[in-house]
């Protein structure tokens, strides 16, 4: 089915998450900016469980696009919990809004980095939809493909086994905020295409919370990505993933 007029998904909106008066308001907002600013075209919202645990994957190509893609999770029924840049919960009123809606804040190269895991952790073990951008910032390859990316999210998959893995291609936000050239182009809106994978099969890592495991399930985690928004591009993603040793 074609997602393109992007009907609303009645799957069960509330079948797992609470929706905390923060939540309320900002649901709507970034909902609307989405449709305001991009030409949204979401496809297999299906392939996000209506209930249950799931970790959504994604990459990132603009500081614009997870307002996309909260609102692609948010039309397929469930309300996801970002792991965001603890910067952004310091802002006064911003940081009130996203602590309130029990978002995640991520302390990279701290001791908070391992308190950001536990609670992610603890919200999938609790049937909720946690949603990582496994790069922690948005691309550095320059023809915009997916980094490598640190192994935290393998960490959070290999430590919840029932919660269903989906990677999530998106590809397009970056036209609307290139971030390599920090200039801003919203007008005439850009399409964000985005699209679920089926749940990965993690069969092969039954028992395993080894380093080594978490960096091959990152590996292939960031590869999925890579190859789905080649298919997106219609080109043939780089053999070997850029690696950004610089601070997010």
């Amino acid at each position: 089915m074609s997602d393109n007029l992007q009907p609303p998904v009645k799957r069960g909106r509330k079948s797992a998450g609470r929706l905390t008066p923060a939540l309320q308001f900002l649901v709507p907002i970034v909902r609307n900016l989405s449709r305001l600013i991009f030409k949204e075209r979401f496809e297999q919202r299906e392939n996000i469980p209506v209930q249950g645990p799931a970790l959504l994957v994604l990459n990132h190509v603009s500081v614009l696009d997870p307002i996309a893609t909260a609102a692609y999770v948010w039309t397929a029924g469930r309300l996801p919990l970002f792991m965001i840049k603890d910067g952004v919960f310091k802002a006064p009123v911003v940081g009130r809004l996203f602590t309130g809606a029990r978002q995640i804040p991520v302390s990279r190269g701290s001791a908070a980095a391992q308190e950001s895991l536990e609670r992610a952790i603890a919200a999938l073990r609790a049937g909720e939809v946690v949603a990582v951008y496994p790069e922690g910032t948005v691309t550095r390859d320059p023809d915009w493909w997916p980094m490598r990316a640190k192994t935290g999210v393998a960490r959070i998959a290999l430590a919840v086994p029932e919660a269903k893995v989906i990677p999530i291609a998106q590809w397009g936000a970056q036209r609307a905020y290139d971030y390599h050239t920090k200039k801003m182009h919203l007008l005439p809106r850009k399409q964000t295409w985005i699209r679920a994978l089926p749940p990965m099969d993690l069969s092969r890592y039954a028992g395993r919370t080894d380093s080594v495991a978490a960096r091959e399930l990152t590996d292939e985690m960031m590869r999925a990505l890579a190859d789905e928004v080649g298919r997106m591009r219609g080109e043939q993603p780089p053999a070997e993933l850029h690696r950004y040793t610089g601070k997010s």
